[in-house]
C-alpha cells in the first residue's frame, strides 16, 4: 500500500503541472488501475513506473509499448487480439475497451495519422474523449506522458492475457 501511495503522490506532484488538460490525473489513474484485469493493472503499473523515472525507447509509439507489455511479463504470445482491421477501417465499438489495452487508433490532434496508446480512462464516453498513456517516439527523446485523445475511428485493440 505504501508502494501505491508513493507512487500516485510522484505521479501527481509531476503530472499536475505538465498535464494542465486533464484535470484530476491521480484520481483517473487510480481508478484505472482498479478496475482494470489483473494483466492491465501490470501494464498500467509498468508503464507508469517508466514515466517516473523518464525513460526514453529508441523508435516510436508500438516500440514504447511493446516494451511495457514485455517488462510487464505480457510478451506477443500473451496477448490477445480482440479487435483487428485496417486504419482506414471498418473501426470498433468503444464498449470493447477496457483499462490498459493497447489501443491502435486515427490521431486526430496529429494530421490523422495512425497512433497507439494505452487506454486509461474515458472522460467524456459520449464523445469519445479519453486519457492515455502516449509515447511521442519519432526520435524527440521525451519519455512518455498522458494525453486527452478523441477515439472514435479504433482500429485495433491487444490486451494483456490474464493467465
Amino acid at each position: 500500500m505504501n508502494k501505491i501511495f508513493k507512487i500516485f503522490f510522484i505521479l501527481f506532484f509531476i503530472f499536475s503541472c505538465s498535464t494542465s488538460k486533464i484535470s484530476n490525473l491521480s484520481e483517473i489513474v487510480y481508478r484505472a488501475e482498479n478496475s482494470a484485469s489483473f494483466g492491465g493493472r501490470k501494464i498500467i503499473e509498468t508503464s507508469n513506473a517508466m514515466i517516473t523515472n523518464q525513460e526514453i525507447i529508441l523508435g516510436g509509439c508500438w516500440d514504447y509499448i511493446n516494451a511495457v507489455y514485455n517488462r510487464a511479463g505480457y510478451p506477443a504470445n500473451l496477448r490477445d487480439t480482440i479487435y483487428k482491421s485496417k486504419l482506414h477501417g471498418p473501426y470498433t465499438n468503444a464498449d470493447q475497451i477496457i483499462p490498459g489495452d493497447w489501443l491502435y487508433f486515427v490521431n486526430h490532434s496529429y494530421f490523422d495519422t495512425e497512433h497507439s496508446g494505452i487506454f486509461l480512462a474515458w472522460i467524456n464516453k459520449d464523445k469519445k474523449e479519453a486519457v492515455m498513456i502516449s509515447y511521442e517516439g519519432e526520435k524527440r527523446k521525451r519519455p512518455a506522458t498522458f494525453k486527452k485523445y478523441t477515439l472514435t475511428n479504433i482500429y485495433n485493440i491487444i490486451r494483456a492475457h490474464d493467465k
